[in-house]
């Protein structure tokens, strides 16, 4: 999972322009990012089905595997910030469903 305070690289967590980036097992029921302060965010998310430590994507750069954004956005194409940013005040609850291309 990463958390994203800007457009940029959204949602490549393997680009190191994330805000933060924490990796947690597939059966995880929660993830926490602890220590970001109150601002305008999108959290992306992957399934690294094979273990590779990074999402796999087509040669038109669509996902190979299951990826997941805040706010749920329908994906017909790459994921993108905007659709995905909410407001971070304090505690924030996020449900992120996943979902394959």
């Amino acid at each position: 999972l990463c958390i994203w305070s800007k457009a940029d690289a959204f949602p490549d967590c393997e680009s190191g322009k994330a805000v933060k980036r924490i990796v947690v097992p597939a059966n995880a029921a929660s993830a926490r990012f602890d220590n970001i302060p109150a601002g305008t965010y999108a959290i992306s998310a992957f399934h690294d089905a094979n273990g590779n430590g990074k999402l796999d994507s087509n040669f038109i750069g669509l996902p190979l595997e299951a990826v997941g954004m805040s706010n749920n956005p329908k994906l017909n194409g790459p994921p993108q910030f905007k659709p995905a940013r909410f407001k971070l005040a304090g505690s924030t609850k996020i449900n992120i469903r996943f979902q394959s291309l």
